[in-house]
């Protein structure tokens, strides 16, 4: 079982994520390595396992190396707790259930905050905010100017079901990646899509386009658009003591700027490692990547 009382160590963070001596053979990890919170249990032993879909700039495991700006934050948490990271790339229902039922630790790639969530998972502290965006051939800034064409976005994300009522879900076309909608709009087989606003810099960068990326305005019946939403880390219910050290990883990067760093070195702006005045979206669903 997973609910072991774990407690804080006198060693900090920062000690804790320097190579202390040598490791031993096949592992990355300093063979006196100390973790940060004592009596975390995890999937498997000696392993942080992640699941996560396939995300960049915000998660990446290609060519099996973690990159990404919440990426960063995974292996500082791993080797904070002198563990190895296992990631297992999956779609974004697979990541929920993966993390619901236990078979991974925790997931990590622009996960927003909501009621429902915090339900099903142990959240940590807000990671960095984000901004929905659409993707369109004008410039277009407001769902009212897509009524009546033809929208794409991601399948299982927050804002589905209400994009589906505001605009009526036969014109609300779903797509595996932000990378799918971005062609589309670039082949005009649909007149815009909605994305958050990295996933769609990144496409456009992927795909050397020249289509238009705004924020999206808030629209009352798009509930993540009302405010700019914080994600978090979602971590398997009742293990309270990885929490406890993600939380203090994310505490350490904000202090000492990796995080912003982690953001800027992604195409992110640095101005989304400040969660201080934000707010949380309301709107709740279990199977959802943003």
């Amino acid at each position: 079982m997973r609910r072991t009382a774990t407690t804080l160590t006198a060693v900090s963070l920062a000690a804790a994520l320097t190579a202390c001596g040598g490791s031993s053979a096949g592992s990355t990890v300093p063979e006196d390595c100390q973790p940060i919170v004592t009596g975390v249990e995890t999937t498997e032993s000696g392993s942080l396992t992640a699941a996560f879909q396939e995300y960049p700039p915000y998660i990446s495991n290609k060519g099996g190396t973690v990159s990404g700006a919440d990426g960063e934050v995974l292996k500082r948490v791993a080797a904070a707790l002198c563990l190895e990271v296992e990631a297992k790339v999956t779609s974004p229902t697979a990541v929920v259930e993966s993390v619901k039922n236990g078979s991974a630790d925790l997931t990590l790639g622009n996960w927003y905050i909501n009621e429902e969530r915090a339900g099903l998972f142990e959240l940590s502290k807000p990671v960095y905010a984000d901004q929905m965006a659409i993707i369109s051939p004008d410039g277009v800034t407001a769902i009212s100017q897509l009524e009546g064409g033809t929208v794409g976005t991601v399948q299982g994300y927050l804002w589905v079901e209400d994009m589906q009522a505001a605009l009526g879900a036969g014109d609300v076309r779903l797509y595996n990646s932000e990378d799918a909608v971005y062609q589309d709009v670039a082949a005009g087989r649909i007149d815009a899509g909605v994305t958050t606003f990295g996933g769609a810099t990144q496409a456009k960068e992927t795909n050397s386009g020249d289509e238009q990326i705004e924020v999206m305005e808030p629209d009352e019946r798009i509930a993540a658009s009302v405010g700019t939403p914080r994600t978090a880390a979602l971590i398997h219910k009742g293990n309270t003591g990885l929490r406890e050290a993600v939380d203090a990883v994310i505490d350490e990067m904000h202090a000492d700027g990796s995080l912003e760093k982690a953001l800027t070195d992604n195409g992110l702006p640095a101005s989304a490692a400040d969660v201080s005045d934000v707010t949380d979206t309301a709107a709740a669903t279990e199977t959802t990547a943003s």
